[in-house]
Formats: C-alpha cells, sequence, structure tokens
C-alpha cells in the first residue's frame, strides 16, 4: 500500500510517535492497541504529543513553502533549486514533493481524530488536551483548504478499510463550515489555558480564529477574537533592537539560541535535545548556496521609508530623532528591523535573511523554532479589522503602537483619505515586520491582491492562486482530482 495511506493506518494501530516530551514534557507512548492505550489523562497527554510530532514534520519547510516563498518578500539566487524556481516563478507542477507532499499533514489530522475521538472516553478527562487537539486540527484543515481548496475530509479514525482511505475532495466551502468553524469553537469551549508558548491556548485559538474570520470577511468576529487576546493583558511588543532580534535569533556564533519575548503567542518548537526532528529555516533562509535573496524592490522600499542615512532621515522626519545607536555610539538612521532583517555587507537583491541566523549552519543542527503568532500579528490584524469596519482611527492608532514600539515616526489618520489608502499601509508595515515569518502570501490572498501584487512579477492569475495536489497521491488515490488550472 502506498506510503500516505499506509500512514493513516499505522497511525490508528500504534500512533507511529518519536519522542519530543520537549513540547509537552511527556514522553508518547508507541506500538499501542487503541484499547491499552485511551485510559488516562497520562495516555492522552502522550496522543496530544503525537500530534505535535506530526505538525513539527508537517510544517518545517511547507510553513514558508506555502506563505512565504509565492508572494514578492524573495527573488531567485544564483544557485536556486528547481522546486524554488517554481514557488517564484508561479509555475507550479504537481512533481513539487517539497511543497506539495501531504503524507505527515494527513498523519497530524490522523493523530488528531484519534485523540478527538478516545479524549472523551476517558475518565475525568483534561479538557485542555482535548481543546488542543481539536484546535490543531482547525488549523491543518485552514491550511488545507487556502493551499490546495478542496481536499479529502476525514473527520473520524479510520480502520484501514479502502472505501474509508480513498476518499474524493470534499469543497472548501464544506469543510470550513463543517470542520474548522466548529472546531476552533469547540475548542476556544474546551481549552483552560489562556497562554501556552508551545501548545495551543485561548489566545492561540482566538488567533486562529481571527485568521479565518479574516479570510472569509467577517471583520466583526475577526476584530472580537483579536480584542479578546488584547484583554488578557498578558502580552506586549518589545520596544528595542536586540529584543526584536531576540525573537528570532538561534546562532551560535550570536549567544545561541534565544527566541524569546512577550509577543509570543504559539510557536512551533524544535530541539535538538529533545526530540529527532528539525526546522527547515536554515535550509531555506540562510543555506550555503541560498535559493532565496531578499526582493530588491522590498529593499528599496524598506528604506525609502526609513532612510538609512541621516540626510535623508532628516529631510523625511525633521522632528524625529532615532534612539537607537551603533556598536561605535553614534545615531543610529533606519529601521533596525531592516538592518537584522538583512544579510550585511551585500548589495540589493544579494541578500539573505539574517534575523534567525547570521553565520552559516548546518541544517542538521536546526532547532529555531517556527513563529506562528505573535502579538505584533494580533495588533496589526485588529487594525486591518478595524479599518474595514470603517474605523479609521482606531486602526490608526492601532498600527502607532507597532510604529512606537519599533522607535519608528507614527502617522496620522489625515494621512489616509480611503479605506485601501490605509490598507495597503497595514500590509507595507506587516510586509515589513514579519519578513520571513510565512504570512506575505496570506496577507496577499486575505486582502484579494495576489493578482495585483504578483501578476506584474510573475504573471500570477486568479486560476493558479491554489497549488496542484502532488502527482503521487492522484495515482494513489483515482478518487481525487487535480486542481482546477493545473
Amino acid at each position: 500500500m502506498n506510503t500516505f495511506y499506509t500512514f493513516l493506518i499505522l497511525s490508528v494501530a500504534s500512533l507511529l510517535v518519536s519522542s519530543c516530551e520537549g513540547i509537552l514534557e511527556q514522553k508518547p507512548y508507541s506500538q499501542l492497541s487503541e484499547e491499552q492505550f485511551w485510559r488516562s489523562n497520562a495516555d492522552a497527554t502522550s496522543g496530544v504529543t503525537a500530534i505535535y510530532d506530526a505538525m513539527q514534520k508537517t510544517y518545517n519547510t511547507k510553513y514558508y513553502s506555502w506563505g512565504e516563498f509565492r508572494a514578492d518578500n524573495f527573488v531567485r539566487s544564483a544557485t536556486p533549486t528547481a522546486e524554488g524556481l517554481e514557488l517564484l516563478n508561479n509555475a507550479l507542477t504537481s512533481t513539487n514533493a517539497g511543497a506539495l507532499r501531504w503524507n505527515t499533514f494527513y498523519l497530524m489530522i490522523a493523530r488528531a481524530n484519534i485523540a478527538i475521538a478516545n479524549i472523551p472516553k476517558i475518565p475525568n478527562y483534561d479538557r485542555q488536551l482535548l481543546g488542543e487537539a481539536h484546535a490543531i486540527r482547525a488549523y491543518a484543515y485552514f491550511h488545507a483548504v487556502r493551499v490546495w481548496g478542496d481536499v479529502p475530509l476525514y473527520t473520524e479514525p479510520v480502520t484501514g478499510l479502502d472505501q474509508e482511505i480513498k476518499k474524493p475532495k470534499s469543497k472548501a466551502a464544506e469543510i470550513m463550515n463543517q470542520l474548522i468553524i466548529p472546531d476552533m469553537l469547540k475548542a476556544e469551549s474546551l481549552l483552560t489555558q489562556n497562554t501556552n508558548t508551545y501548545r495551543f491556548s485561548k489566545a492561540g485559538i482566538w488567533s486562529l480564529q481571527a485568521e479565518v474570520y479574516l479570510f472569509l470577511k467577517d471583520f466583526a468576529k475577526a476584530k472580537v477574537a483579536l480584542t479578546n487576546i488584547t484583554k488578557l493583558n498578558t502580552f506586549s511588543l518589545v520596544t528595542t533592537r536586540d529584543a526584536w532580534l531576540k525573537q528570532f535569533l538561534n546562532d551560535p556564533g550570536q549567544g545561541g539560541k534565544f527566541q524569546t519575548s512577550p509577543e509570543f503567542i504559539f510557536n512551533i518548537r524544535y530541539s535538538l535535545t529533545e526530540d529527532s526532528d528539525r526546522s527547515g529555516i536554515y535550509a531555506v533562509f540562510f543555506a550555503g548556496l541560498p535559493t532565496y535573496y531578499i526582493n530588491p524592490v522590498l529593499e528599496r522600499k524598506w528604506v525609502a521609508k526609513f532612510p538609512t542615512d541621516s540626510v535623508a532621515w532628516t529631510t523625511l522626519y525633521p522632528t524625529f530623532s532615532p534612539k537607537s545607536k551603533d556598536a561605535a555610539g553614534k545615531t543610529l538612521f533606519g529601521d533596525w528591523r531592516y538592518i537584522e532583517s538583512r544579510e550585511a555587507a551585500r548589495d540589493f537583491g544579494l541578500a539573505r535573511v539574517a534575523k534567525y541566523t547570521k553565520t552559516n549552519i548546518s541544517p542538521t543542527f536546526d532547532d529555531t523554532d517556527i513563529i506562528v503568532y505573535r502579538y505584533a500579528n494580533t495588533l496589526t490584524l485588529l487594525a486591518e479589522a478595524e479599518n474595514q469596519l470603517g474605523n479609521k482611527d482606531a486602526a490608526v492608532t492601532l498600527m502607532n503602537q507597532l510604529r512606537t514600539a519599533r522607535q519608528l515616526p507614527t502617522v496620522r489618520a489625515a494621512d489616509f483619505t480611503t479605506k485601501e489608502q490605509l490598507e495597503n499601509f497595514i500590509l507595507d508595515e506587516r510586509q515589513m515586520e514579519f519578513l520571513a515569518e510565512g504570512v506575505r502570501w496570506w496577507d496577499l490572498r486575505r486582502t484579494g491582491k495576489a493578482v495585483t501584487v504578483m501578476g506584474p512579477i510573475n504573471k500570477q492569475t486568479e486560476q493558479r492562486l491554489l497549488f496542484p495536489i502532488f502527482d503521487r497521491h492522484l495515482f494513489d488515490n483515482p478518487l481525487l482530482t487535480q486542481t482546477e488550472g493545473y
């Protein structure tokens, strides 16, 4: 039997888990039947650990293939991979295994289905654990409908019967209404932890709800979810160059792995000492032979907005003096997010992203966490929702919170005469704040600007906003059909 369906069956029989106790600080059990396994909350903890384990495997590079490289943040290097070029050039083919293969993706869903079916059978079961399983399943399927559109929908543990495993695709709208929204609402009702950086919590599920509702243009519900996060009074923006960089930095030559921040809401964690899975961040952003360089158009836009020389800065912002200093104690002009995000001493169009690491390190040693949700995301998406609801002043106030925290000049509501002007401003700010964090493509898709922005760059069309299905999956399951447009 092909590998994907073998994964599904073996997930039911043995959970196929490897040690990742660093996520939940509990080593998952393996090779136990369903009847033997789901008897206590310790078993439930191990079962949910297995879901996070599959999450690590799924998102290590796909998180960026899906959310970053089809957008305008990057251009090809002198040594691109064939798969990377397909993403940049909007020339995806169904043989692009790195971006399209969904084995571990459905393994994650299969494990969530097992947990959701069995945790309620445990006496006095832990509601937090069941809520996490629902949250991860909703999160996974939300990616599925944005990546492929229509996909097979599994909501129950499979037994290995052919008719259960080989399914046709369900409509994206059906998946959204029958699984994603109910799952994320169920998770909200079950989750007992308000915050937890490496597990889904109330703050994490509200972040997902906001993304879903913004995708559906339900701005009022998105505002409620995002406001719930701010009302926790738990998160805050970092306010210095050093603190901003230490949100991302994982470089032995720069002090080791930091990745700490009062902004963190939910991250996918990797650890060299606690599990065998590796992140894909070094490989995609700072490889010795890189596929991607930062787009010089973005660099010029960034420097034009926040000049790095004193004359240009003073001309643009005569009443605002930067507070940061360089190593020599001189005033540092420009946006330190830009300075820390790019490889130093490189011309425009020849710089790798340097916010995660500034030296070449083997991907074998990459335990860089994937930052999924942080507080800057909350505030900027809330500004987007407020703008769409006609609350311009509120939107500008929120964006100025970010500007102030990053020690940058603020803006005025009077600077924006239309809703679209403010929307474009918010998108530009998000592009700079979240460079290489896997969000730019989703920003363009959510706001309907993917074709407008990417069309002149790579001939992006409405017909190819989705990704094709990997050709092997079509061969293995004759009930599937290729994504329309491919």
